[in-house]
């Protein structure tokens, strides 16, 4: 699903960032909060769910509780590139406790364009994905510009997610 990102989308997401302050068991120290607040307003918009919906400021484990009582964690990562099914989708491993049933997976393209990637069970997720060592050259990466992993993490291609209909 794709979604242009508005300028009210991004003041939005700068004062939710900004009462929010700094993330405990950030990759980014809190640097990715606003594309984390984008990253729920374009699955809150795809879910047909409104502002009540939104946990992501009253709990750690999950982001978005729906009608069904479904608890999803997304998780956002900020792109110079429109992203592809090969791309990676991360979690950290000190994330690996939180109490979501599923993780859904965004993409911001220079904070002009969203994209949901998918979504997979938190069970399923850990069964598919490999575990990267912080330091750790991503085999994906071009060799021109070799991306080591900033913390320990578990990765699956977008590939493999279920697609958000």
């Amino acid at each position: 699903m794709y979604m242009k990102i508005t300028k009210e989308l991004i003041k939005y997401a700068e004062k939710k960032s900004k009462d929010m302050g700094t993330l405990n068991n950030s990759i980014t120290t809190g640097k990715g909060n606003i594309a984390g607040f984008i990253g729920e307003m374009i699955v809150l918009k795809k879910l047909k769910l409104g502002s009540d919906n939104l946990k992501s400021s009253i709990s750690y484990d999950y982001d978005i509780i729906d009608n069904d009582g479904i608890k999803w964690d997304v998780k956002t990562k900020r792109r110079t590139v429109k992203p592809s099914p090969h791309y990676n989708c991360s979690v950290a491993d000190f994330n690996t406790k939180q109490k979501c049933d599923r993780y859904i997976f965004t993409s911001l393209y220079n904070l002009e364009e969203g994209f949901i990637l998918g979504w997979i069970s938190k069970e399923d997720f850990y069964k598919k994905a490999k575990f990267y060592k912080k330091g750790e050259v991503d085999p994906q990466s071009p060799p021109n510009k070799l991306f080591k992993f900033t913390a320990d993490c578990y990765n699956l291609e977008a590939r493999h997610l279920n697609p958000l209909l």
